[in-house]
């Protein structure tokens, strides 16, 4: 069943939600009289907790988190819970405080407050946390698991073994200290009425001075019996304090960094719940709660952290009411951010550009080829951008080879020739290099003055960036070092993102920040689906080239199985002896245990093996970036015939001599990933030869091979690659792309995000500048979240 499709289907059994229910009281009233748990087979507790979430019962949270402790309470706690619970649920009010409860609630603590604020957090903490992104209480109460594990119910030690995880509550009645080579070893034994279990202490000598003899505690862990005796090495501790047990049958699992650890994490996760989550408001507004049966954000957040209501499958499908219900909130924020933007943007007035139309042709005439039929409707739609009136904020998308980088040099000689500066942002200095080396010496010749800053560079900077200052550079090409402060433009008219996935909303506003109100052009390479690309880039208008320049000659794709591996590379040999160069990618750079070709192993084996007599280097992403550029720069002036890498190529390389390609372990990219990396070769005059070996037999992968081989349209290939993969998987790996979410992908959430975006128009049909007192909230959270990425004088009226 698709998210959105819940709420449909609940009312279709209401006759049997009636009967349910009056069973539900039944049970309730047989508990009372026995208070043993045993009213249903399997518990009484597990039925409650199953019945409230298919009725969709609204209970007060305390009252469904206690749900899982009703087997550990005491009788009359039992008669007190189950009396709250039959008021809830039968009479649908809610239980009135007791007289021990305070009047009037704790104001909570500010979440925007620093995580310096939290108990229990210290300078050193504080920089464990930093490096997780967490800085305030709010990105620690939005610092959600990784994925979540199911430890099961208590069981007796004497049923502790087997291959999932297992818990256990015993109390510590000794410490044994075992010798070994290494020194030794603490084991700390847990006994219960039923048997002995050992927790052996690898490098946690600490836990002797905290799991002391006497000590109640639950353990979970992989058990396993060694020498007739129960023992675990892999477990986490939870000391019990008092009687009343506070059991979570799943365990969520979060990211961690050196010296923060699990229980720490959690530990400090949960003090910052207890003090700031009330401080959360739902900013999804009612009607759109109910149509799409979302939960309050508070209960969704501690839901996450402390899942009562979500099945583990639901949750680590990101697919549970409160996940979807926080996801949709973030979409729906992003979404009207976006569209808030577009509109404010489009009432924004800048001097029209004149085109300087017989500089263009005349720089069009002397390319060596005729533009294509798309370049020139491109070319037409930003120039009557450009001479609108209005701000240009446009997405070119095409396929790779499409001509893009040209479309956006024209672009910038329309400001150019208007008086103002262009900058130019690479997301490699190989690239921005790249572009340097092609366009500089041509663009001089016309008069254009262009330089190149990037983070490396040392000589020369500091009098290029003064001309910069000046006005005497026209066209500015460079990396993230655009952005610092020290780079001040004299008129930047035109802002040219190259490469968009990979910078976020951040990066690219803030260049925008370097001028008044310049124009924007975004360039991607990956092919998005269009629907996908119109939610994804909402505040931009998109322009398609789904056209190959003239002459261009196609690439020949086959693919072979790993087995064939020899057939491949004689073929590859082939065209090295005719002086061409080829590049051989692998999915891993070290050896792993899932049997993946790796770049050291693979650059050994074509050493010694297939091209002795050949220059041969290796490159992947964690060598340092001079020695990259210095491997790059090498094959690009020819010094290297074989350059073995992972797909750290994928992205703008671009050698004319290099026209074939060796890709292993195929089956493991995405098929837009592998359209990136086959668009490395044959962008000179020759053809491309790319063979795909892959592993497997299964329909799937046999299917993927051949719609790369029967197919070079990018877009084409993107559509099947969110269809058989899914979008969660899109890229092949994640990007880190438009903007951070806390939980939302817009890959594996599209649905979500599609959904989202229909409210969000709607919400602005009938309330375009957000001034209804229902939309404040949301008015309110998207100036706090998204400020930084409108310029002031864009920000919504009060």
């Amino acid at each position: 069943m698709s998210w959105f499709s819940y709420q449909v289907t609940i009312p279709s059994g209401v006759f049997k939600m009636e009967k349910d229910r009056d069973r539900l009281k039944k049970i309730i009233e047989q508990e009372s009289q026995r208070l043993d748990n045993q009213t249903v087979f399997g518990g009484f507790n597990q039925y409650v907790k199953k019945m409230i979430q298919s009725l969709s019962i609204p209970v007060p949270e305390e009252i469904f988190l206690s749900v899982n402790r009703y087997p550990q309470m005491s009788k009359p706690a039992r008669s007190i819970f189950l009396k709250n619970l039959e008021t809830c649920i039968i009479d649908g009010h809610q239980p009135q405080p007791s007289a021990s409860q305070p009047s009037s609630p704790i104001k909570p603590v500010d979440f925007q407050l620093s995580v310096r604020t939290i108990k229990g957090v210290g300078p050193v903490v504080e920089k464990q946390l930093n490096r997780l992104n967490i800085y305030t209480r709010e990105d620690l109460i939005l610092y959600f698991p990784r994925h979540y594990q199911d430890r099961g119910q208590i069981i007796p030690i004497a049923k502790a073994e087997g291959s999932g995880l297992q818990t256990v509550l015993g109390k510590v009645v000794r410490h044994d200290r075992i010798s070994t080579r290494r020194g030794r070893l603490l084991k700390v034994v847990i006994q219960d009425q039923t048997g002995q279990i050992s927790l052996v202490c690898f490098n946690r000598d600490f836990l002797a001075r905290i799991l002391t003899p006497g000590k109640k505690v639950l353990i979970t862990g992989f058990f396993q019996t060694a020498y007739g005796k129960k023992e675990t090495s892999r477990f986490e501790y939870e000391i019990i304090d008092s009687e009343d047990i506070q059991y979570e049958s799943i365990l969520p699992v979060y990211g961690l960094t050196d010296g923060l650890n699990a229980k720490k994490l959690r530990s400090l996760i949960d003090i910052a719940l207890k003090t700031s989550l009330a401080a959360f408001q739902d900013t999804i507004p009612k009607p759109i709660q109910e149509k799409y049966s979302l939960l309050r954000k508070p209960g969704a957040i501690l839901e996450l952290h402390h899942p009562s209501r979500s099945s583990i499958t639901e949750l680590n499908k990101h697919r549970s009411r409160s996940q979807v219900t926080l996801i949709f909130e973030e979409f729906l924020l992003f979404a009207l951010s976006l569209k808030v933007r577009r509109h404010q943007i489009q009432a924004l007035q800048v001097q029209p550009i004149v085109p300087d139309f017989t500089f263009i042709n005349r720089f069009i005439r002397q390319l060596p080829f005729e533009l294509t039929l798309a370049q020139k409707k491109v070319l037409k739609q930003i120039e009557n951008d450009l001479t609108s009136g209005k701000i240009m904020n446009r997405l070119l998308q095409g396929d790779v080879g499409s001509g893009k980088t040209l479309v956006a040099i024209i672009n910038a000689l329309y400001i150019i020739k208007a008086g103002q500066q262009v900058a130019m942002m690479a997301p490699t200095e190989i690239l921005a290099d790249q572009h340097y080396q092609r366009w500089s010496q041509i663009l001089k010749e016309f008069g254009i003055e262009v330089s190149l800053i990037t983070g490396g560079q040392s000589k020369e900077k500091s009098e290029i960036i003064e001309k910069i200052g000046e006005g005497r550079v026209h066209f500015v090409i460079g990396t993230h070092a655009l952005l610092e402060d020290y780079v001040q433009f004299n008129r930047l008219g035109l802002v040219i993102v190259d490469e968009q996935h990979r910078f976020g909303v951040k990066q690219r506003s803030r260049l925008k920040e370097k001028a008044v109100v310049p124009h924007l052009l975004v360039m991607s390479a990956t092919p998005i689906p269009r629907t996908l690309a119109l939610t994804l880039y909402g505040d931009l208008d998109v322009s398609v080239l789904d056209g190959k320049p003239i002459g261009r000659k196609p690439v020949e794709t086959v693919a072979f199985s790993m087995k064939e591996q020899k057939q491949a590379f004689q073929r590859v040999g082939s065209f090295l002896e005719k002086g061409q160069q080829a590049f051989v990618v692998c999915p891993a750079i070290e050896e792993s245990d899932l049997e993946l070709s790796n770049v050291y192993e693979v650059y050994e084996q074509l050493q010694k093996k297939w091209f002795s007599h050949s220059q041969i280097e290796l490159i992947h992403g964690k060598l340092p970036s001079k020695e990259k550029d210095d491997i790059m720069g090498r094959f690009s002036r020819g010094e290297i015939q074989v350059l073995v890498a992972t797909s750290v190529i994928e992205v703008g390389i671009d050698v004319p001599n290099a026209n074939v390609m060796v890709i292993e372990n195929a089956e493991r990219f995405g098929l837009a990933q592998l359209h990136q990396l086959r668009g490395r070769i044959g962008r000179g005059d020759q053809a491309g030869w790319c063979v795909l070996l892959y592993q497997g037999k299964n329909q799937d992968i046999q299917k993927r091979m051949e719609i790369m081989v029967n197919t070079d349209d990018g877009f084409q290939i993107a559509e099947e690659d969110l269809k058989m993969r899914g979008p969660g998987e899109f890229y092949g790996v994640r990007q880190s792309g438009v903007l951070e979410f806390h939980l939302a992908d817009p890959f594996r959430d599209w649905k979500i995000l599609e959904k989202a975006h229909q409210e969000a128009d709607l919400i602005l049909q009938n309330d375009p500048r957000l001034q209804k007192p229902e939309n404040q909230i949301l008015k309110k959270e998207i100036e706090r979240r998204f400020f930084q990425f409108l310029p002031e004088e864009l920000m919504i009226e009060a």
